[in-house]
């Protein structure tokens, strides 16, 4: 197998592309145009490399690659070659294990106050990335951060603005001042994160909405920010505070999951 296919993967993590691997994980000794350990990967694109034999099969494992990558959910089909109705005609037999592979989602904090220490510390036990913008260095430091990814230290709607933002971002602004909240929203409101709060009050978030609309935002994208952020649980401290917004991204982050019996009342 070419290693070629590893450095595609690697490749497409770095630069934020979600993927899928088909492996031939069983195929009959006849009958098949790859034998078992053949590999492609797809990406969300739909574009890909490798080829687990071609034909009418290879472009269905195309599509459930897709579907994977989509749902996150790996899935084994099997593919047949007896010549039936929509089928090859080789006589054979192949099982395909689709895995795909999402990238890290990102928690990108604006702001290095009180509230952000505690917030990327949970972050990073929930499994994200996480990014601090600030514009004081004596906050925005290794010292005070030594767990979160990346610190960048200036102004932080400029920062922000140097960031990727991506459908597995989440931002949480937190800054120091009202003036700079509302240039990092602005910044992000017509992003494609998957996530956008603001800790704010209810008078801020109005004041914050009639801006943006008065500088021309469409309603679409003022329906988007979360303003105050966080589920309300009465937390008071910042530490409480910080698990409010982080169990308000986790509810958006498996949306699709909320309601299944798994946390159903017995």
């Amino acid at each position: 197998m070419s290693s070629e296919i590893f450095y595609k993967a690697l490749k497409a993590s770095q630069q934020g592309q979600n993927y899928a691997f088909a492996t031939i994980v069983e195929a009959t000794l006849k009958g098949t145009p790859r034998k078992m350990g053949a590999k492609m990967i797809v990406f969300d694109d739909g574009t890909s490399y490798g080829t687990i034999g071609g034909g009418r099969n290879e472009k269905a494992a195309i599509a459930e690659c897709l579907k994977a990558i989509k749902q996150q959910k790996p899935a084994t089909v099997t593919y047949n070659y007896f010549g039936r109705e929509g089928e090859s005609v080789c006589g054979g037999q192949m099982k395909v294990f689709i895995e795909p592979f999402a990238i890290e989602d990102h928690l990108v904090i604006c702001g290095a106050g009180h509230i952000a220490l505690p917030l990327s510390a949970v972050g990073k036990i929930l499994g994200f990335k996480v990014t601090i913008i600030d514009d004081r260095r004596e906050f925005a430091n290794k010292k005070r951060f030594p767990h979160v990814d990346k610190i960048m230290v200036g102004h932080h709607a400029q920062e922000l603005a140097k960031i990727k933002i991506q459908p597995n971002t989440y931002i949480a602004v937190v800054t120091q001042g009202n003036e700079y909240d509302f240039e990092c929203l602005k910044t992000v409101i017509k992003s494609p994160a998957a996530y956008i709060g603001v800790i704010s009050s209810k008078p801020k978030k109005v004041k914050f909405l009639g801006r943006l609309k008065a500088q021309g935002i469409e309603e679409k994208y003022l329906k988007r920010p979360h303003i105050p952020m966080g589920i309300d649980i009465g937390s008071e401290t910042p530490e409480e505070i910080a698990v409010s917004i982080m169990a308000e991204i986790v509810a958006v982050k498996n949306k699709e999951r909320i309601g299944t019996d798994k946390f159903l009342n017995k």
